[in-house]
């Protein structure tokens, strides 16, 4: 059995993990693990993320999970927390998955990428809407149209969110991006027009990917491939807690990454360069 200990109770998703391991009632349970223990800053939320995922143990402090849990998720809705408190675990060798975002400073992303290659540590941080079953066939199947030339990738995003601006939805965008269009990402262009933002992402290959993130819309997420053909996508979301929480305990089973850590970074890179591109009206380099 893994024990697992869930770090970020602010987040729905605590409640939608801890369900599919915990509640067998719950659709798509799965077996063999367990969360054992939760962490959060309110009292209150903590108590209903506990009943709602029957989890046994409300800590005071995440270190008290030390020795205790065989793996970590930080959960935490805002990325600027995610260091603090994933760095610790990592550090101690348990393995650690950080919810989108991984980051919303690079420096951050570099630190937890540095500790977790340092120590040995398997980390991982990801959209789980790009391992929706039907997303991943449709990535699964563009091959159809290759070579993909152009494409979109488009999700809810509000640069004014309190939980890191555009970091908090728009990172659903640029994963779905990454993985259906590839990770060789040169340049991007942004626009604004009241709260969407429109950016144009340049690959190195010639690829060029309409990325979407819009506040002034209910868009959900979509996915268009143009090619030799043309593909569109709207992402089912009913099986994407389920299908991540799979991947990440088979990383914590065989210590093989799911997602490379520089693409770990990646995300956090796109957008911020989505951001320079607003502050200074000029495409800029995704890597300055």
């Amino acid at each position: 059995m893994i024990r697992i200990g869930i770090v970020g109770s602010d987040n729905s998703h605590a409640i939608q993990f801890s369900k599919l391991c915990n509640r067998e009632d719950t659709p798509g349970y799965i077996k063999g693990a367990e969360v054992v223990a939760l962490f959060g800053f309110d009292d209150a939320r903590n108590r209903e993320v506990a009943e709602e995922g029957a989890i046994p143990e409300i800590v005071e402090d995440p270190k008290e999970m030390l020795g205790r849990v065989d793996a970590v998720m930080v959960v935490f809705r805002h990325g600027d927390l995610h260091a603090k408190y994933a760095l610790p675990f990592i550090r101690a060798g348990i393995p650690t998955f950080v919810d989108k975002p991984f980051a919303i400073k690079p420096p951050d992303a570099k630190r937890m990428i540095a500790a977790a290659e340092r120590h040995g540590t398997p980390i991982t941080s990801y959209s789980t809407l790009r391992f929706a079953t039907k997303t991943m066939r449709f990535i699964g199947r563009l091959e159809e149209i290759a070579p993909v030339t152009a494409g979109a990738s488009t999700s809810p995003a509000d640069r004014e969110s309190e939980y890191g601006g555009i970091f908090f939805y728009g990172v659903h965008a640029v994963e779905l991006m990454l993985a259906a269009f590839g990770t060789d990402v040169a340049s991007v262009r942004s626009v604004e027009s009241g709260k969407n933002v429109l950016a144009a992402v340049r690959y190195r290959d010639g690829k060029l990917i309409a990325l979407s993130l819009l506040g002034d819309a209910k868009p959900g997420f979509h996915l268009v491939a143009y090619g030799q053909g043309t593909r569109a996508h709207e992402v089912d979301t009913s099986t994407c807690y389920r299908e991540g929480m799979k991947v990440f305990l088979r990383m914590v089973r065989t210590g093989e990454l799911p997602i490379p850590h520089d693409e770990m970074l990646l995300s956090v890179e796109v957008l911020q360069a989505v951001e320079r591109s607003l502050r200074t009206g000029r495409e800029v380099r995704v890597r300055e």
